[in-house]
């Protein structure tokens, strides 16, 4: 392999990484991990998640660069794909700031002798669980459409990265790019499932209240980037 090629996949590397990191990425693998309060957990609903958001950029390479012979498309698939995002990073942000206010307020009397005391009661499921357990297969599917959602927009930099490569190297090093952008991506977004992981853990392993109130602060601040993101897609179709 000549050096020209280990540094044309060496960028594809940090171009997933940095697509990875994004914002809205690390807004829904947080929102889809909040629950699970264990790293490991969070670490594989983040590869779920940047699966789902791979198998959706190889389509639109497929598309723009086999079908239609181009790299670029009007603003206006980008302006459409980012209030598609902002509109299920929203739901999700709302889901999970309502999830941890309930889960503050809501607490459930129990009987112990001759006293009684009141606990917080997580009362918030994810997709095909329960509060404690939910990471059935069911769940993790769910959890790899959902990151597919979050690929409506064309993924332009690898899209006009993958062109400049294949007049020069040809079909076989564009797809070990687009391998590695792949590799790089579901390395990255596990890493950041396990770090929201250990932190909602540490929350849930201090105190369940102390849990349930940083879900709901979270949830607000994601929904608060959602709002942004339709408002700037939102601006652009108008």
């Amino acid at each position: 392999m000549t050096a020209t090629v280990v540094a044309a996949v060496t960028t594809a590397g940090l171009l997933g990484v940095t697509h990875a990191v994004e914002p809205d990425h690390v807004a829904g693998i947080a929102s889809l991990t909040g629950e699970y309060g264990d790293s490991r957990l969070s670490a594989l609903a983040g590869a779920c998640f940047s699966l789902g958001h791979v198998a959706l950029v190889v389509a639109w390479l497929g598309l723009a660069w086999l079908a239609l012979g181009q790299t670029s498309f009007p603003p206006v698939f980008d302006a459409v794909g980012t209030v598609g995002v902002g509109v299920v990073l929203g739901l999700l942000g709302v889901a999970m700031a309502v999830g941890g206010l309930r889960a503050v307020i809501r607490t459930d009397e129990h009987d112990h002798g001759d006293r009684r005391h009141s606990h917080p009661h997580l009362g918030v499921t994810l997709p095909g669980g329960d509060a404690d357990h939910g990471h059935s297969t069911v769940a993790y599917l769910k959890t790899g459409l959902v990151g597919a959602l979050f690929t409506l927009s064309p993924p332009v930099s690898m899209m006009v990265f993958a062109a400049t490569l294949f007049p020069d190297y040809g079909g076989g090093v564009v797809a070990l790019a687009v391998l590695t952008y792949g590799v790089a991506i579901t390395a990255t977004m596990s890493a950041i499932g396990a770090g929201a992981g250990t932190v909602f853990g540490a929350t849930k392993t201090w105190n369940g209240r102390v849990h349930a109130g940083a879900r709901l602060v979270a949830g607000v601040a994601i929904a608060a980037l959602a709002g942004s993101l339709l408002l700037d897609g939102a601006t652009v179709l108008v």
